[in-house]
This record gives C-alpha cells, structure tokens and sequence, in this order.
C-alpha cells in the first residue's frame, strides 16, 4: 500500500471516530472535551486536503478513473462543509460521515489499484 492512500485512510477512519465516536469518548473521559473544539474538526479537514493532494499525484489519469477523483473531491467537500458551514450536530455529523468514507473509498480504490498492477508484474 502506498503510504500516501494508507494515510489517507487512517486520517478518514480518524476523522469517523472523531465524529461518531466522540460522544462517548467524552463520557467516558470528560477531559477529552477539548476534541470539540471546531478547529480540531477544521484541522483534520485540512490534513484529509493534504493528503488526498500527495496521494492523487500519484493516482491513474483523470480521464481513465473519473469515478474515484470525483470520490475524493466530493469526499473533502463534504469534510469541509461539515467543519465550516453553520448547521445542527446532527447534520454535521451525517455529513462528515458520508465524507469521510467516500474519501477512504477513493483512497482504497488506489490502494486495490496500485496493487493489481504490482501483482501483474
């Protein structure tokens, strides 16, 4: 697995526990209220950015996978409407979800991809 679609994925998976896990973290451990915090969802949003970046340069041509950049753009919108537009917890939590994994999806399809090729070879 390339380290850019295996980071990627962890940051998706992170930002899902983050948004749905994140409640009963705080129950479980009230110091963990700090989590809240809109810039750590805004921080994350941004690294997803940076990442799926790195990792697309590497990615098959836009034209040969239309689909899986359209993941990933769609994926990080979601993740930044979720971080700064104004709407319900609930909303933002449905949101960021949906985002997250249409992001990690991409990033697994370049996974699965970049792994037929090498056991081709």
């Amino acid at each position: 697995m390339r380290s850019s679609d295996a980071a990627g994925i962890g940051l998706s998976a992170l930002c899902l526990v983050h948004c749905l896990g994140l409640p009963v973290l705080i129950a479980i451990s009230p110091a963990l209220v700090w989590m809240e915090d809109e810039r750590v969802h805004i921080l994350l949003a941004i690294s997803a950015f940076a990442v799926t970046v790195i990792a697309a340069s590497g990615w098959p041509g836009v034209t040969r996978k239309p689909l899986m950049y359209l993941a990933a753009l769609s994926g990080l919108a979601l993740l930044f409407a979720g971080a700064l537009v104004e709407m319900s917890e609930v909303q933002e939590r449905v949101i960021t979800t949906i985002g997250a994994v249409f992001l990690a999806s991409a990033h697994l399809n370049s996974w699965m991809r970049t792994r037929a090729r090498h056991a081709e070879h």
